[in-house]
């Protein structure tokens, strides 16, 4: 006869044969990878190891445990993970044999972590000198053909749109944007550019260069709770750098097949960090840089329009400083529109002359009005949006024109001053004095910063150095609440430059 006692130490021992049986089978472990390799694995700021790195889950590590993944030349990457507890089991067994129900719940064995493997896409970090590149992109298309297999969430076939997943397949735009900020983490500076709009034709002309994604393949294998998933996405995308001065020319193309993986996001966000994935590690093709820089320079080149000949115009005389600004006066204009007024100045003394090319617009022919009282009809000659420029001709002669000077001889500090019609055009020829402040890169354009005062409709004039002789075109200032002195010029070297002007004898 078998009394009580030894039926609690036998139901007791059975407990604790399949509580051995359960923990001691159970694998609590993940598997951290990095691409690349061989990089340093911290768990809660702590280092662990090197990738690849096996991480069995502690419970003193907490309820949340933060990773990162550090290597040199690469930033950091970081994720999180909440391990859950699978103690259902051992609770049935419990009530199964008639025990108490005691867990120990610092026992390792009783969570499981929410993935097996994690790899940790790392990026390469970007030089601080580098030079970022305006690079505008189209919204994405998407071509998964008919009937895609998507993968599985929880064993059930994905398709677009069912609870949250992929449903801004249907929204390309939704899903450019995050191309874009992977992209803007890299070398690029990644706009949106709607073609057939104003704002978006203008930024891809000065560009000279725009990407085109085209989602090809997404597939994945998600685990979800409470609308949270975990699994690995792949994501297939064709990139296509286009040349928009010429139809359907496609300067590079390349497909990239990448992995995301999931850990915890929401259903609806998982395929948008895919993307920013995949547009992060297509940003680091060595060969790009070299591609987009060239098709900028040969933009750049068929901007600048057919070579221009002019003579150099015979110097304006003054003697000495007080004489000089008095003199230099009349050889700059008021350009009149019928949207408004800006400046220019003489460069030849049989008329040509230099203004901005948004105080024209698109007007072919314009009003020009002299120092000396007088005005003539000019013909817009060439434009170039890219700097900002346009050459004006006018049908004279014997006028004063302003004679070249270095621009890449200033100094900081140099005394400049500027010649315009600012605010009404009964302030014509009004003089301002500054000092150089320095160079600037603005949009791809390298400028000349000044305090000298630019203000609305000193826009075209020239900005003069110390010895009477222009060093550049007067374009923009920016202005703000406790901004003050920020006033830009192009430098009269790449004015001349970009509309391919060249001085004869």
């Amino acid at each position: 006869m078998v009394s009580k006692t030894h039926l609690q130490l036998l139901a007791s021992g059975l407990f604790l044969t399949g509580c051995a049986t359960l923990i001691g089978g159970k694998d609590t472990g993940m598997e951290v990878l990095s691409e690349p390799g061989e990089a340093a694995v911290y768990v809660n700021g702590n280092q662990r190891g090197t990738t690849p790195f096996r991480y069995v889950y502690d419970p003193a590590d907490g309820k949340e445990v933060a990773f990162e993944v550090r290597k040199t030349g690469y930033v950091p990457g970081t994720f999180s993970l909440r391990p859950d507890m699978n103690n259902g089991v051992l609770f049935a067994d419990a009530l199964l044999f008639g025990i108490p129900y005691i867990v120990d719940r610092k026992n390792p064995a009783l969570y499981r972590l929410p993935v097996r493997t994690f790899t940790a896409n790392l990026y390469k970090v970007v030089p601080a000198d580098v030079q970022r590149q305006l690079i505008p992109v189209v919204p994405s298309t998407v071509s998964l053909g008919d009937r895609p297999d998507m993968g599985k969430a929880n064993g059930v076939r994905i398709t677009t749109g069912a609870d949250g997943f992929y449903r801004d397949l249907s929204y390309p735009e939704t899903i450019t944007h995050s191309a874009i900020a992977g992209l803007s983490e890299s070398w690029m500076d990644a706009k949106m550019a709607r073609l057939g709009t104003q704002k978006g034709d203008e930024l891809v002309q000065r560009a000279k260069i725009v990407l085109a994604p085209k989602i090809e393949r997404v597939y994945s294998d998600l685990r979800c709770q409470r609308r949270r998933c975990y699994g690995p996405v792949d994501l297939t995308v064709r990139w296509q750098l286009k040349s928009p001065l010429d139809k359907d020319s496609v300067l590079y193309e390349r497909s990239t097949t990448t992995t995301h993986l999931a850990t915890g996001q929401f259903a609806d966000q998982i395929l948008n960090d895919a993307f920013r994935h995949a547009a992060r590690r297509f940003s680091e093709q060595e060969e790009l840089p070299e591609i987009v820089q060239g098709a900028y320079g040969a933009g750049l080149a068929r901007s600048k329009g057919n070579v221009v000949e002019i003579r150099r115009p015979t110097p304006i005389a003054f003697t000495g400083r007080k004489e000089m600004l008095s003199a230099l006066v009349k050889a700059v204009v008021t350009v009149q529109t019928e949207q408004g007024h800006g400046s220019g100045f003489l460069i030849t003394n049989d008329g040509y002359m230099i203004t901005n090319q948004h105080v024209v617009g698109d007007a072919g022919l314009v009003k020009v009005k002299f120092e000396q009282g007088f005005t003539l009809d000019a013909q817009v000659m060439k434009v170039n949006k890219d700097f900002d420029l346009a050459l004006l001709k006018v049908s004279a002669s014997d006028l004063p024109a302003l004679s070249i000077g270095d621009d890449l001889g200033l100094m900081l500090g140099e005394e400049l001053f500027a010649i315009g019609t600012p605010m009404e055009a009964a302030l014509s020829q009004s003089v301002s004095r500054g000092i150089m402040s320095g160079r600037r890169d603005i949009e791809g354009r390298s400028l000349l910063q000044t305090d000298v005062s630019i203000n609305p409709g000193n826009s075209g004039g020239p900005l003069i150095d110390e010895n009477g002789l222009v060093v550049g075109v007067a374009t923009l200032k920016i202005s703000g609440k406790g901004l003050e002195g920020l006033g830009f010029g192009v430098p009269i070297s790449q004015a001349l430059e970009m509309l391919n002007i060249t001085f004869t004898p």
